[in-house]
């Protein structure tokens, strides 16, 4: 008897073997395969290191940007600096003017006295040591050097620069 239930539970088995089901596991199988074979090829490691490579080259970009954005705002500052001190100037000359015109008008009855040209020249000497502070504290080439310190006054927009206000480049020469 326990040959016969053997040998039908065999022949149950065998005949219950579906194979479309085995094919299909098969395929299943060999898709997984393909797909390890795939992640395999993907070089993780390598796309990483270029990810890792780039956030590096972001943060230097930002930093890049952020200094030039202070020294925008300081060159702004500094801008409006040179902007006050002209409209002193402008102040100035035009009292200059005003005193000239008070020379004129009794020069037209007699000669100026010698006390208003003494005035005439204190106020324009008053006008070039103005003028001289102002362009010595001017920044021609915009490199943070002022022109009274720039030992290179020609330097490119944007260079970096020493204390001298030399590039690299220029210190070459």
């Amino acid at each position: 008897m326990k040959k016969l239930f053997l040998g039908l539970t065999l022949l149950v088995t065998a005949a219950c073997t579906n194979p479309s089901m085995e094919r299909g596991f098969s395929n299943i199988n060999q898709s997984l395969e393909d797909l390890q074979v795939s992640i395999d090829n993907l070089d993780i490691d390598g796309l990483n290191a270029q990810m890792a490579a780039i956030n590096e080259d972001l943060k230097t970009a930002i930093s890049d940007i952020n200094a030039y954005a202070l020294t925008v705002e300081e060159y702004i500052a500094e801008m409006a600096e040179l902007q006050a001190r002209f409209e002193a100037m402008a102040l100035q000359i035009q009292g200059m003017v005003e005193t000239v015109n008070g020379i004129l008008i009794p020069s037209a009855e007699g000669l100026a006295t010698s006390a208003q040209f003494q005035a005439l020249i204190a106020d324009m000497n008053e006008f070039q040591a103005g003028i001289n502070v102002l362009v010595g504290s001017a920044d021609y080439d915009s490199d943070g050097v002022s022109n009274a310190l720039d030992k290179c006054p020609d330097t490119e927009l944007g260079a970096a620069v020493d204390a001298d206000g030399c590039s690299a480049e220029q210190l070459e020469d």
